[in-house]
């Protein structure tokens, strides 16, 4: 049985990443997103890369998603996920 390439499989991820971090909107929103959960950029782009994969869509989609549920609940009244908070997903 042949050996598992793990560093191909490792450049593949950051090639992954890097064309996935060159959207737009992405950087600015990693650093909302950190502020926001009181994690640093590394912390909250590790989340964020872990959780989109898990859902099976990209960073900019993922970081769509996290904003339209901070908007509803900020129109429902809800208080913002306070700093430290772990999402259940």
């Amino acid at each position: 049985m042949p050996e598992y390439d793990f560093a191909a499989t490792m450049r593949q991820e950051v090639e992954q990443l890097r064309r996935e971090l060159a959207g737009e909107d992405v950087r600015p929103a990693l650093s909302e997103i950190a502020r926001r959960f009181g994690a640093s950029e590394e912390e909250a782009l590790a989340a964020l890369w872990r959780a989109s994969k898990r859902h099976g869509e990209t960073i900019a989609v993922f970081i769509g998603e996290l904003k339209a549920q901070f908007e509803r609940e900020a129109a429902e009244g809800l208080p913002a996920a306070p700093a430290g908070a772990a999402g259940g997903a």
